[in-house]
Parts: C-alpha cells; sequence; structure tokens
C-alpha cells in the first residue's frame, strides 16, 4: 500500500493504460481522479469503481488548454490537493509524412505534449505543495525513430525532452520522469498497427518483430509507472525509463 492518502490525477484513465494505472493507484490505497475526454466517457468508467469513494470523475480534453484546467480543477476539489500527476493521455497516429496534413499534426500535438504541459502548469502549485511527483507517459518511439509514424515519434521525443527540462526546473520540490513503454496491447495499439486491415495479424507482426517475441501489458506498464511514482524511486528524475523488452537495445524494426 504505498500511496495510502496519496492524491493522483490521470489523464486518460478511460482505457488502455491510464485505466490499469488508475487501479492500480486505487488497489494501493490512493485516491485517483479518473480524467477522460467527455462527461460520457469517464462516466462509464467510473461504473467499475462505483462504491469506491477514493475513485473521483475528472472529466476534460486535455488537449486544450481548457480541459487541462479542468481536469486539475476537478482533482483538487475532490482531494484538495495533489500528490502525483500522470500525464497518459495521447493518440496515435500512423502516416508518412506526405499523408500528415496541418490537422492531423495538430491534433497528436495537442493531445500527447500540449496536454502535458498544461495539466502540469494547472498542477503545479499544488504538487508543490506536497513536494510530489510527476510521471509522463512518452514512448519508445521517441527513443527510436520509425517511418509511416513521424508525427507520433515527434510528440513523444517532445515529451521526453519536456520531462528533462521540467526535472531540471521543478527540482527540488517535484520529482519528474517519464515511462517509455514499447506497444502495449491496448485498443489503440491494435487499431494503430493492423495489418492490411487485420489487427490480429498486425499484432502477431509486432510481437514477432520483438526482442522478446512478445509485447507488453498494461499491467506492466502501470507497475513501472507506479514505481516511478513511488518512494522506491525517490532519488530518481528526469529520466525516460524504457519498458520496450529490449527495441531500444540494438538494430529493431517494426515488421508491420
Amino acid at each position: 500500500m504505498r500511496f495510502t492518502d496519496k492524491s493522483v490525477l490521470v489523464t486518460g484513465a478511460t482505457r488502455g493504460i491510464g485505466a490499469a494505472c488508475a487501479r492500480a493507484f486505487l488497489a494501493e490505497g490512493a485516491r485517483v481522479a479518473i480524467n477522460g475526454r467527455t462527461d460520457t466517457s469517464v462516466a462509464v468508467a467510473m461504473a467499475e469503481y462505483e462504491g469506491n469513494a477514493n475513485a473521483v470523475a475528472a472529466p476534460g480534453d486535455v488537449s486544450t488548454l481548457e480541459g487541462c484546467n479542468a481536469a486539475v480543477a476537478a482533482a483538487l476539489a475532490a482531494f484538495g490537493g495533489l500528490d502525483i500527476l500522470i500525464n497518459n493521455a495521447g493518440v496515435f497516429f500512423r502516416g508518412t509524412v506526405e499523408e500528415t496534413d496541418e490537422t492531423a499534426w495538430d491534433a497528436v500535438m495537442n493531445a500527447n505534449v500540449k496536454s502535458v504541459q498544461f495539466c502540469t502548469r494547472a498542477a503545479l502549485p499544488a504538487l508543490r505543495a506536497a513536494k510530489g511527483n510527476i510521471v509522463n507517459i512518452a514512448s519508445e518511439s521517441g527513443i527510436n525513430g520509425y517511418p509511416e509514424t513521424t508525427a507520433y515519434c515527434a510528440s513523444k521525443g517532445a515529451v521526453l525532452s519536456l520531462t528533462r527540462a521540467m526535472a531540471m526546473e521543478f527540482a527540488p520540490d517535484i520529482r519528474v520522469n517519464a515511462l517509455c513503454p514499447g506497444v502495449v496491447e491496448t485498443d489503440m495499439a491494435r487499431a494503430g498497427f493492423a495489418a492490411g486491415g487485420d489487427e490480429e495479424e498486425g499484432m502477431r507482426l509486432q510481437r514477432e518483430s520483438y526482442p522478446l517475441k512478445r509485447i507488453g501489458t498494461v499491467e506492466q506498464t502501470a507497475a513501472a509507472t507506479l514505481f516511478l511514482a513511488s518512494a522506491d524511486a525517490d532519488f530518481i528524475n528526469g529520466v525516460g525509463l524504457p519498458m520496450e523488452g529490449g527495441a531500444t537495445v540494438g538494430n529493431w524494426r517494426s515488421l508491420s
């Protein structure tokens, strides 16, 4: 129970990695604000936590400044403070440079980068007061570069740079780290890596292309996130921790 009485905001917590993080924090005694883009998506997610007073709704489209402020305000209203911010919300876009128009570029950057900047800004006074910490969910695509995912790679590289800059700017009051997962079994990954429209084939190719011949799970990703947020990682600051089965160690290439 490493997080008993700790207050946590998880952005993008209605599905995938974010939902797994929310469950894991709640299981370890935290109070968790569940963020999603709309009131409806958050209400659906909150049904899982019915009767659990430690889970509260914090809707807001964090690809916008207004949504970032709303999500943080909801968490602060419920908890009176904030110990941990998990900047997880994001989108995946697959397309070549020629296929990536301004609309797609802006959507990726707003969801993946703008959300980190402005949720963090809104939460700063509370995090400073709590001597808290931030974990940004980046990606191994922010370390490696891959064709046909240039906007996504650029956005996650930006998250890593933001993490390092924030870690320096906020020290010694707030630790800031990033987790860099590889492909994880989620609906977003299945849709993004579908091979010729076949999700199962796309995920099979992803598993085969990794050195460990498997991909990650949301539970593994949540466990790594909670480690970075915990007192066990109290002397870790400004890192981008790879969790990708060795994909960034050597010469690795997606087969899909």
